[in-house]
């Protein structure tokens, strides 16, 4: 048997870990500020950009969890997600054909910012520095979801809408705030699809119902599911949290279609 990643260990609900009923009354003691050190991996599209092992590996626009490199669905293969916590997050970032300064010069999670100021404002989004290069403020639409079918299923990952798909993810905001439920009680059917703006194409995310019910509908997953709400709830409010990069180091977050993936 393969051996199972950090992931799969945490999160895999083919063998949930179940404590003795004893311990289920005790106080939780010494994983306070474990969440303090939380890398959670992300949830990529590949794209034509994608180097070939990557499109070899799961197809171009195909979706996969890195850096654990575990495939989540095909192009055009739809797949259940539910979204555990939504937030929101600004980011300065370097041109990328500037090799000496950071992708991510700075981010923040406060929306009276200068950063978050100038993200908002579509005359002071760009600006030009040093030789010629161009800096981007930008505001991401991130939610970090649990996988509901499919052979990643039980996992956990960040999805980040910002730029070409910050409509996207703004669309699923107002879906997911009109319905009468808490944010975790809902579930969303992803599959990719091509975008063409500018003489440029890329993979983004449609959303929808799945097929069979848009709502969880088991009280004790329900519960389950609150729980995890909560506890990553105080994660992201303190700033601690961070999302995994390419290579398993955390960073702050940055959407496919900035970035050569």
């Amino acid at each position: 048997m393969a051996k199972k990643t950090e992931t799969e260990l945490a999160t895999s609900t083919d063998a949930p870990i179940v404590v003795p009923d004893w311990m289920q009354q005790e106080e939780v003691k010494g994983s306070d500020t474990l969440g303090d050190f939380m890398v959670t991996p992300r949830m990529t599209i590949v794209q034509a950009m994608s180097d070939s092992d990557r499109k070899e590996a799961f197809g171009e626009g195909g979706v996969a969890i890195m850096p654990d490199g575990l495939k989540v669905a095909g192009k055009d293969e739809p797949f259940v997600v539910i979204p555990l916590i939504f937030w929101a997050s600004w980011e300065v970032r370097s041109d990328l054909n500037d090799s000496t300064t950071p992708m991510i010069e700075n981010s923040t999670q406060d929306p009276n910012s200068e950063t978050a100021r100038k993200a908002r404002n579509k005359d002071t989004r760009e600006e030009t520095y040093g030789n010629g290069f161009t800096r981007k403020y930008v505001e991401a639409l991130n939610f970090i979801v649990k996988i509901d079918s499919g052979e990643a299923s039980g996992e956990l990952a960040t999805i980040s809408f910002s730029v070409g798909e910050h409509h996207t993810g703004s669309r699923l905001c107002g879906l997911l705030k009109r319905r009468p439920c808490s944010i975790f009680a809902n579930r969303i059917e992803l599959k990719t699809a091509v975008r063409q703006r500018n003489n440029r194409s890329w993979y983004g995310f449609e959303f929808n119902n799945p097929v069979d019910t848009p709502i969880i509908q088991d009280k004790d997953v329900y519960m389950e599911l609150s729980k995890m709400h909560d506890s990553l709830r105080g994660i992201v409010d303190s700033g601690a949290f961070k999302v995994a990069d390419e290579s398993g180091s955390a960073t702050s977050t940055v959407d496919a279609e900035a970035l050569p993936i």
